[in-house]
């Protein structure tokens, strides 16, 4: 039997064994130490702390998971030493190993890793594949090639760079993993910056967290470099808040908006008060307008009244000058007065107007 023969025959046979061997089985064969998936915290757990008591855990781990940020978590440390179903590896395309993470991943997952790569044929820009993980904690790695960027980025990049995110989780789906742990791809000697890369990576998983939340347990941003996880710690706050609350956000706000309804706070309040100066001069204008009207048609009605006396004025004046009586007796104070009275209607007509 050639040597090649023998070889495969190893890595075949070891990867059947391995798959088929139960966590607990699978832990007696570790050469090296693990990190298990219960002792990273997840987003949402390391945002608000871990306040919660074991009883709150247990009856949180009992019930389907709705807050996104309570999918995900950010790590900082070794990739290789996590104990999760599968991780992602960012692979060159002939996916032989190389150096940073690539190199790493196979010289921990041993001879065997190799040996199944070379029947793979290798790998597009974008594109994944899935071998077993051997030696590593991971039952699966899942191998992409990012693109190659060398600190200029265009619109091509970025879909490459999406697509390996989106083909390494339709993989998973695929292998019903449900746990995972992906690394920066493409940030190292690939040259993509690495801010543009965490955005593109997180709104990627986001998208289709909203979609397959109930296909996967846990997500894990595995970074190493200190760059890497400021840049993690301050995005992952805007992309996965602690209050997330995925399907159930919508009906929350709904139950909400119809208990305060009673209170006077409902939506078309808000309304109302958007429109408050239109609002405003309708009112005014409601309240005030027939009041305005009745002292316009007063005003008028003492106007006229006012007119008639000065007519009969001027008569009585003729008839008085004619008879040789002075002419500044009696009448006078009637004008005087109607006078006086247009005056005060003015003074009471301006108040009701403003």
């Amino acid at each position: 039997m050639y040597p090649s023969n023998k070889k495969k025959k190893v890595w075949r046979e070891e990867k059947e064994r391995l798959l088929k061997m139960t966590l607990e089985e699978r832990r007696k064969e570790y050469i090296r130490d693990y990190v298990p998936l219960n002792t990273i915290l997840s987003w949402k757990e390391e945002m608000k702390g871990k306040s919660q008591n074991d009883e709150e855990n247990t009856q949180e781990t009992s019930q389907v998971k709705k807050s996104l940020s309570e999918k995900v978590s950010l790590y900082r440390g070794d990739i290789t030493l996590l104990e999760v179903d599968a991780i992602v590896n960012a692979a060159n395309a002939s996916l032989l190993g190389g150096g940073g993470v690539d190199g790493c991943i196979h010289r921990a997952a041993g001879p065997c890793l190799l040996a199944e790569c070379r029947n793979l044929n290798g790998c597009e820009t974008g594109h994944a594949k899935i071998t077993c993980g051997y030696d590593l904690p991971a039952k699966y790695v899942i191998h992409t090639v990012g693109p190659i960027a060398r600190g200029h980025i265009n619109g091509s990049h970025k879909e490459d760079l999406a697509n390996c995110y989106k083909s390494s989780l339709k993989l998973m789906k695929e292998n019903s993993i449900r746990s995972v742990a992906f690394p920066c791809i493409s940030t190292g000697i690939y040259g993509f910056p690495n801010e543009p890369a965490s955005v593109i990576a997180l709104s990627t998983i986001k998208e289709w967290l909203a979609k397959n939340h109930h296909e996967v347990d846990r997500i894990i941003f595995c970074v190493f470099l200190e760059v890497d996880f400021k840049i993690y710690k301050k995005k992952m706050s805007e992309f996965f808040p602690a209050d997330d609350n995925n399907e159930e956000e919508g009906v929350d706000m709904k139950e909400d908006s119809e208990g305060l309804e009673p209170k006077g706070l409902s939506p078309p309040h808000k309304k109302s008060k958007a429109k408050k100066p239109e609002c405003s001069k309708d009112s005014s204008e409601d309240e005030n307008g027939p009041e305005e009207k009745q002292s316009t048609e007063e005003m008028e009605g003492q106007s006229q009244e006012a007119g008639g006396l000065r007519f009969l004025l001027r008569s009585l004046l003729g008839l008085i000058h004619r008879d040789g009586v002075s002419a500044a007796t009696g009448p006078r104070p009637a004008s005087e007065e109607a006078i006086e009275v247009c005056k005060d209607e003015d003074f009471d007509l301006d108040p009701a107007s403003s």
